[in-house]
C-alpha cells in the first residue's frame, strides 16, 4: 500500500505542477493577446525620400554637365595636325623670305 500511496503522491504533485504551468501559459497568452504590434515604416520612407531627392539632384547636375559639354563641343573647331604644320611652315618660309630680302 505504501507504493500506491507514494505513486498517488507523485501523481498529485505532478498534476499540481502541470496546473501551475497551464496557469502560467494562460497568463502569457493573455499578455500576448493584449500586446499589439504596429508596423511603422516612417523611417524607411524618410530614407527612401532623401535618397530619391539626392538622385534627382544628381540627375539635374548630370544634365547640366551634359548640356555644357555639348555646348563646348558644338563651338569647337577641329583643325587637323597636318594643316597646323603646313601653316607654320608657310609662316616660317614667308618670314625667312622677308628677312632675306631685307638683308640683301
Amino acid at each position: 500500500m505504501t507504493k500506491l500511496e507514494h505513486l498517488s503522491e507523485l501523481l498529485v504533485e505532478e498534476l499540481h505542477t502541470f496546473k501551475q504551468e497551464v496557469n502560467r501559459l494562460e497568463r502569457i497568452e493573455q499578455s500576448l493577446k493584449s500586446t499589439s504590434i504596429h508596423a511603422d515604416s516612417t523611417q524607411i520612407e524618410k530614407i527612401v525620400e532623401t535618397h530619391l531627392r539626392k538622385l534627382e539632384l544628381d540627375q539635374i547636375s548630370h544634365q547640366e554637365n551634359r548640356k555644357e559639354l555639348l555646348r563646348k563641343i558644338k563651338h569647337t573647331i577641329t583643325i587637323p595636325n597636318w594643316l597646323v604644320i603646313l601653316a607654320l611652315l608657310l609662316f616660317l618660309s614667308q618670314a625667312f623670305c622677308i628677312i632675306f630680302l631685307l638683308l640683301r
